[in-house]
């Protein structure tokens, strides 16, 4: 668990973003009544090196996750593309499209993987977003600069 609570910080050896005795909590809560923070999910999510998505309730990535960590070819052929971009990404999906239906299957069969949703959350109307350290820093250096 420490080893956990160590890789939730922002920086190595920065402060973490959860205490073990958290982890702890949140591994052993049958029960779902203890919901996480935003940023001791963002902590989970540095991690475990996983979109915050995966974190959320209702993400619907695990079929490709199992296929990822099951399938070794499947790992192969994301690592062939991975510097072709959405082209090379694209070409893939079509292929594999082309593949499900030589084999009779169709596109319904397999559940949807909803977008990602953005990391960041956009300002609420009538309040303003808390700056992270830097960005405070810049400000108090442009308001003492007069800027």
């Amino acid at each position: 668990m420490r080893t956990l609570e160590k890789a939730t910080a922002v920086t190595p050896g920065g402060k973490p973003a959860m205490t073990h005795q958290v982890i702890n909590e949140l591994l052993n809560d049958y029960d779902g009544k203890r919901d996480p923070k935003a940023s001791q999910l963002l902590g989970l999510a540095r991690a475990f090196d996983a979109p915050v998505a995966f974190f959320l309730p209702g993400y619907n990535g695990l079929t490709s996750l199992e296929v990822y960590e099951r399938q070794a070819d499947a790992r192969e052929a994301l690592r062939l593309i991975h510097d072709l971009g959405e082209t090379g990404a694209a070409e893939l999906a079509e292929a594999a499209r082309a593949i499900r239906r030589r084999h009779g299957k169709s596109d319904t069969t397999i559940p949807e993987v909803p977008e990602l949703p953005p990391m960041v959350e956009p300002p609420r109307p009538g309040r303003r977003r808390r700056l992270s350290f830097t960005e405070a820093a810049e400000r108090a250096v442009s308001d003492l600069e007069g800027l």
